[in-house]
């Protein structure tokens, strides 16, 4: 076999995708610069290996812009996707527990005295009393007040999925305040943290509700799961990324 056949020893091939073609094409390595593959919401710009097996094949799918890998099986008439789970689309939290993300901060009273040091971890970055992954890049956050942090550069808390966590206890004891956030009039996120604090209620049940400001503890952090304006560093190395590839 030639070096750089299917795809192999070489570049990958380039293939305009499609799917019920794509059943019977042959096992290698190939690159999709146009295409839409409306399943997984990706139009362009990834890579795959197909491993053929009758009308049967496997694909192993990555788009490398937008860190997203996924393994789609064949029926032999259609294809079914599952999307792994990686450092690129998941944080962990401060119990260490993976959740979705996307733009994700991690607050803290301060770097100086912040005590974990897995927060910088995982692609994450310091900026101001927080890390940010790369995603989130350009937002910075301050502590204003026992409590009280501020954090700009951002377009609001994301608009759908989680978008705050307290900071929780590494040992597993669970959460360790309660935390809340609202929009500033200079568009800026205005987070607070308060104690865990139980009151007991007219029909005789114990009821959560917030005690008083409490700083983020040493051990742990508040998570913020973001949306990010269009003219943020990490949609513009994407898009510039997009227009390279594409050739405009």
């Amino acid at each position: 076999m030639l070096n750089g056949a299917f795809g192999l020893g070489g570049q990958s091939l380039s293939y305009v995708i499609d799917d019920p073609a794509s059943h019977s094409m042959p096992g290698g390595m190939y690159n999709i610069a146009n295409g839409y593959m409306p399943q997984i919401g990706i139009t362009t710009d990834f890579t795959y290996l197909t491993i053929q097996r009758g009308l049967r094949p496997t694909r192993i799918l990555q788009a490398y812009n937008l860190r997203r890998t996924f393994f789609s099986y064949s029926n032999g008439s259609s294809w079914t996707y599952h999307e792994a789970y990686t450092t690129g689309n998941t944080t962990k939290a401060s119990d260490g527990t993976l959740k979705a993300a996307s733009p994700v901060a991690r607050i803290v009273m301060s770097q100086e005295e912040n005590q974990r040091t897995d927060i910088a971890e995982d692609g994450f970055s310091w900026c101001g009393c927080a890390t940010a992954n790369e995603e989130a890049e350009g937002i910075h956050v301050s502590r204003i007040d026992v409590g009280v942090y501020t954090l700009t550069g951002s377009a609001g808390l994301a608009s759908s999925g989680w978008q705050l966590l307290p900071p929780m206890d590494p040992g597993g004891m669970g959460e360790l305040g309660i935390v809340e956030a609202e929009q500033g009039d200079s568009g800026e996120l205005i987070i607070r943290l308060f104690k865990r604090k139980y009151i007991l209620s007219d029909d005789g049940e114990m009821v959560k509700t917030k005690g008083a400001p409490i700083d983020v503890p040493l051990n742990s952090w508040i998570d913020v799961r973001l949306d990010m304006p269009e003219n943020s560093i990490w949609k513009m190395k994407v898009n510039a990324a997009v227009q390279d590839a594409s050739g405009d």
